[in-house]
């Protein structure tokens, strides 16, 4: 059998501060941190990472509606499975394609989800351009306006290697200079010391004249 506690306030009812002491404790928002979501950033923050948080901050943006584009898509596959639908169940042939009004069941563009091989006359304001390919290679017909195929593509994660640097032309090699051969010192003139040797050997001689004539 379970036992039922009473709660703690009975034993303070009569009491006017209930055991929290001077008038005042215990009300409003001073034992709680707070009225609200008062303190988010601060003595709460704990428990907004855990529970909220997205609660602090920007995220994303809301457009206008008036820039929104809403369609109503159905893909081509879709169509060859729901012809009952669409038709009266006639069959299709290549000179006389089933007609199919898209718009007046609640349709506005055209996926290329899908394979279709029946030849079929769709009608609709869009055409993706994969899908009104499909339905051509089917031998069938498009009646709409046609979007051209996007040509963005996502960024590679991959590091696109360097371009290697194209080999410049040699240039015609220029004749090297000859190297400068280190002038020759000229021999000095030997006439001056003979001249000089003839004058001393003459004194000589006339000195020995002398000599034997005395």
């Amino acid at each position: 059998m379970t036992v039922r506690k009473s709660k703690r306030v009975r034993q303070h009812r009569g009491s006017r501060t209930h055991g929290y002491g001077r008038i005042g404790q215990h009300r409003k928002g001073g034992q709680r941190g707070g009225k609200g979501k008062t303190g988010g950033k601060k003595h709460h923050w704990t428990y907004v990472t855990a529970k909220t948080p997205d609660r602090f901050g920007k995220h994303g943006f809301h457009r206008y509606g008036k820039l929104r584009q809403s369609h109503n898509t159905i893909n081509v596959g879709d169509v060859v499975r729901q012809l009952p639908r669409f038709t009266s169940g006639k069959p299709a042939t290549k000179d006389a394609p089933i007609a199919i009004n898209l718009e007046e069941h609640g349709f506005d563009k055209v996926l290329g989800a899908g394979k279709i091989s029946i030849p079929l006359a769709i009608t609709a304001p869009l055409f993706t351009h994969r899908a009104a390919e499909k339905i051509k290679a089917a031998g069938g017909k498009v009646n709409g306006t046609i979007q051209e195929p996007t040509t963005h593509k996502a960024p590679s994660l991959k590091a696109e290697p360097k371009p290697k640097p194209k080999p410049t032309p040699k240039a015609a090699a220029k004749p090297k200079p000859k190297p400068k051969t280190a002038a020759k010192p000229k021999p000095k003139s030997t006439t001056k010391a003979k001249s000089s040797t003839t004058k001393a050997k003459s004194k000589r001689a006339t000195a020995t004249k002398s000599k034997s004539k005395t």
